[in-house]
């Protein structure tokens, strides 16, 4: 008989408890002051962990018009329409996708009429001289040391690729390592040859 007398009293202390407890938190909300160290969770919100790599979607805006250098260090407007599709894509020459890659953009610059670009913001000239030596590239090579493209195309990982319009408007955009098959899809809609 004690253990069925002690149950009642333990689940009527468990109440009082919760009750009280609730209460003071409740109350604790009324005074800013109290909330310090509160977390407060909302769920119409998202945010991104700064920490890991994304890239913003581009596809359909205009492509920037950013300053970045050849390597042999002169200046180089990159992304002013000319009328003419081109090719933009982001590497550096540890980027393990970035070197896959490299034979599938080397065939697609010499089987379509369309400009290719390489933006290498991590090497230094010599290097990304040396890396195109090694891998054969035939396109233009850029250097984007201050990383603004980078910034105003919102590039969080490599590599990366985009295929912009005459007018200046991205078309499409790769996160990833790029296929020849791939490059052959984007390029043979925009320029018809096969």
């Amino acid at each position: 008989m004690t253990g069925r007398r002690r149950f009642p009293l333990s689940a009527a202390a468990i109440l009082v408890v919760s009750v009280a407890g609730g209460w003071l938190l409740s109350r604790a909300g009324d005074d800013p002051s109290s909330n310090e160290g509160v977390v407060v969770l909302s769920p119409g919100s998202t945010s991104q962990d700064p920490t890991i790599g994304t890239n913003a979607l581009n596809t359909g805006k205009a492509f920037p018009v950013v300053e970045v250098e050849s390597l042999d260090g002169a200046a180089i407007t990159l992304g002013e329409p000319t009328g003419k599709p081109f090719l933009v894509n982001f590497w550096y020459s540890t980027c393990e996708p970035c070197k896959r890659e490299m034979p599938a953009l080397v065939a697609a610059r010499d089987r379509y009429d369309i400009d290719i670009v390489g933006v290498n913001p991590r090497d230094s000239a010599e290097v990304a001289r040396d890396f195109a030596d090694d891998y054969g590239i035939t396109y233009s090579l850029l250097r984007d040391p201050n990383g603004a493209s980078l910034v105003a195309l919102g590039v969080g990982t490599f590599p990366m690729t985009y295929l912009v319009g005459g007018d200046g408007t991205i078309l499409e955009q790769h996160a990833g390592e790029i296929t020849a098959g791939k490059l052959d899809r984007m390029l043979t809609a925009i320029t018809g040859s096969q």
